[in-house]
């Protein structure tokens, strides 16, 4: 079979942090003879126009000069359209860019694989012209801008409309995309895979010395983009509130985005708190291993990875309790769910924690066990997708 996916994100080379699941995905795939190409943005001098990623083709489109490509960097679109003034300029380029390499290089392809709601656009041009049946995976983003905008609001019934399936990537979108009038036959929910042979328990004493890091520390891990929907404000509203009672915590905030800067400056006086930056993805996972507690406070999500990555190797997990995220966590088993803007509650969750060693080392040990039953491997994940190819090219 050959399988064109348009994404308005995807890695620029091999472990990098940007949107890394895509390629899990489409490298999965790309087993038992499937031929796989993703249509893609470029990001300058950090990737290859044209390449091979593993069995994967990849082309990608420059939309904009690229000093003021502002629309795909610094942590989602939304984000992105959110700060950036040229961000918007951008927009119609992008589009236009994204539908003339995508008409280029997949009109070949049996079955157009969209992920995100905008690459839909793309994926109907597609469709339309050379009679392809279109796949559109939502992931949450896109929903919390549609449903604050009209126009947005619009355009994405447009897409659903035009799609011939639609695969959320967590059961709560159900009933949202149901609401733009999609009849629940074309609509099913494919959870993202994990790779759970990386993301595992380890000895946490190996990793810290292999990492330099303290062996006196209980280390909170936060793993994500620095922007304004993951909330981290609130996590180091929390880390300011815990250094005052505890010395023996370090806050380890992983990632890069649009508000570092800004969050840097809220953690300037903290002695609790390191910004260590983003890392290449095949690293994440001993940086799990390293912690003892994971914190997601994000205000919105669709099904995150990183909770269930970090469930996999064993942390156990505060995390707001917003869409997808509830299908991971077992509250008061695995972790902790908690509402969004609610640095008291973080804060009261990691002392929970923090207090109770037993409880702490319990969590641990149920999360691996637990999140088993909710998360299967990339190969089950591509799996799924082509019983739904198979169904809608019939």
């Amino acid at each position: 079979m050959k399988i064109g996916i348009i994404t308005t994100s995807y890695p620029a080379y091999k472990g990098h942090l940007q949107s890394p699941f895509i390629h899990s995905l489409a490298e999965a795939l790309a087993k038992d003879g499937n031929q796989v190409k993703v249509v893609c943005p470029y990001y300058g001098n950090f990737s290859k126009k044209n390449e091979h990623m593993d069995k994967v083709e990849v082309f990608r489109f420059q939309y904009f000069p690229l000093k003021f490509q502002k629309l795909t960097e610094g942590g989602g679109m939304p984000s992105a359209l959110k700060a950036s003034f040229i961000a918007k300029i951008n927009m119609p380029f992008f589009i236009l860019c994204s539908i003339f390499k995508s008409l280029k290089e997949l009109k070949n392809c049996d079955i157009i694989h969209c992920q995100w709601a905008l690459a839909g656009v793309s994926g109907i041009f597609v469709k339309k012209i050379f009679k392809k049946p279109m796949i559109l995976t939502t992931r949450g983003a896109e929903f919390d801008l549609a449903l604050k905008n009209f126009i947005f609001k619009n355009v994405l019934k447009y897409i659903l409309k035009n799609s011939d399936y639609i695969t959320p990537n967590n059961e709560s979108h159900i009933e949202t995309i149901k609401k733009f009038g999609i009849l629940e036959d074309k609509i099913t929910a494919v959870p993202n895979g994990v790779d759970l042979n990386n993301f595992r328990p380890r000895d946490q004493k190996q990793i810290r010395e292999r990492m330099g890091l303290s062996f006196d520390k209980k280390i909170i891990l936060f793993v994500g983009w620095l922007i304004e929907r993951k909330g981290v404000n609130y996590l180091l509203e929390a880390a300011s509130r815990l250094e005052k009672e505890r010395k023996d915590v370090l806050f380890l905030i992983i990632g890069s985005g649009i508000l570092e800067k800004e969050l840097k400056e809220q953690a300037k006086n903290l002695n609790n708190v390191n910004f260590a930056g983003p890392k290449d993805t095949q690293e994440i996972c001993y940086w799990m291993n390293s912690a003892d507690i994971f914190v997601l406070p994000s205000l919105s999500e669709g099904r995150p990875n990183v909770v269930a990555e970090a469930l996999s190797s064993g942390l156990p997990v505060i995390a707001t309790n917003v869409n997808g995220t509830p299908e991971l966590i077992d509250d008061h088993k695995t972790g902790f769910l908690i509402p969004i803007r609610d640095p008291n509650s973080i804060y009261e969750k990691i002392r929970i924690l923090l207090d109770d060693d037993k409880l702490r080392m319990k969590m641990s040990k149920d999360a691996r066990r637990l999140v088993l039953t909710k998360v299967y491997d990339w190969d089950k994940c591509a799996r799924d997708y082509i019983k739904i190819y198979n169904k809608v090219l019939k």
